[in-house]
């Protein structure tokens, strides 16, 4: 009898923890519920992330049920997503949730590569946000208010992961190429996601209007309505397409964007030849990548590496001297560790 009261007594603590856990999970999806929007990012240690791209970008999640909308720089997708252990999991970005306590929600990424550098995201409550915005509102016809949109804040959700709004209304504008024009549409999307009111307000040649408006009933049904303190709102939207009409002619000298990004492409080339373990031509690619962006912390941290695989131990502390001056706290372990003899140059 006791034996079975013993094998009872295991079995419920069992049961009881299972459940436990669950409740747990369960509160933690439910205190995730509505909208987040990052207000800063870091790297994974607090250190700054010299990447401009990453922050300067707007970047939301929405939970709704067992669904996540995904907002990067005006792009907006649907996902599943899951809780397990205090950590997010969707479409394999996992990320431990170090803080939820609204308005507060902090993110920190899990990663299985050493390869890229994990971030720390914080976000804020968008309802909370909005009790500083000022919105600009006017009455419909029928008496309904309608918000004047304002980026980031006020702003329907179009759901396409590949296009924002006004890209995917470009693509299907099907304007000739050779011609330059400039046209401005505005329209409604109602707090049930219908798009009203379609109009061209500004044409430089009317014999395109029509089809700009159809271009614009290409995104029916892929609406979601702008939200203010966390209730769904009519927000009137208005785009202007210049296409080529006051842009002054294009200039191909160097500019900092186009360093940036040939900086990106030879980061990708160093990465490539780094996994499939030619070395030689990692530090050459990666050398390519620093020199257009000098802030390029991840190519510095590769290219360390790819030195000393290259058994070239100098040269990787140079950039971890480099990565110290950055203000990143992980390279002062790796100084500390490859770096205990290691002499810096000094210039004449």
């Amino acid at each position: 009898m006791s034996k079975y009261l013993k094998n009872t007594s295991a079995l419920f603590l069992f049961i009881f923890s299972i459940s436990q856990l669950a409740v747990s999970q369960v509160t933690v999806k439910k205190s995730l519920q509505g909208e987040w929007v990052k207000s800063k990012i870091t790297l994974i240690d607090g250190s700054p992330i010299y990447n401009e791209g990453l922050e300067n970008s707007s970047f939301g999640l929405e939970f709704s049920g067992d669904s996540l909308i995904i907002n990067i720089d005006g792009k907006n997708s649907l996902s599943s997503y899951a809780v397990k252990d205090s950590v997010l999991n969707y479409r394999d970005n996992y990320f431990k949730i170090l803080r939820l306590d609204k308005p507060f929600l902090e993110l920190s990424q899990v990663l299985t590569s050493d390869e890229v550098e994990p971030i720390k995201i914080e976000m804020n409550f968008k309802p909370t946000i909005d009790i500083g915005i000022i919105p600009e509102i006017y009455l419909a016809k029928n008496g309904d208010p309608v918000y004047l949109l304002q980026p980031n804040q006020i702003e329907p959700k179009f759901l396409n992961a590949r296009y924002s709004a006004i890209d995917y209304i470009n693509n299907h504008f099907k304007y000739p190429e050779f011609r330059k024009g400039g046209f401005v549409i505005r329209f409604v999307i109602t707090k049930t996601g219908e798009i009203e009111g379609q109009r061209i307000i500004a044409s430089s040649n009317q014999k395109y209007d029509q089809r700009l408006i159809e271009a614009l009933n290409k995104t029916k049904g892929n609406w979601l309505p702008a939200k203010y303190l966390g209730k769904p709102v009519n927000c009137e939207v208005e785009y202007n397409f210049d296409l080529g009409y006051t842009k002054p002619e294009y200039n191909s000298g160097n500019t900092e964007e186009d360093k940036k990004a040939m900086a990106e492409e030879y980061a990708s080339n160093g990465k490539y030849y780094f996994s499939a373990k030619n070395y030689r031509s990692a530090i050459f690619y990666l050398s390519k990548a620093i020199e257009n962006d000098p802030y390029q912390v991840n190519s510095y941290y590769l290219r360390a590496a790819a030195y000393i695989y290259n058994k070239t131990p100098d040269e990787a502390c140079a950039d971890y001297l480099q990565l110290k001056n950055l203000g990143q706290k992980r390279a002062e372990g790796l100084y500390d560790k490859y770096c205990q003899n290691y002499k810096p140059e000094t210039k004449p």
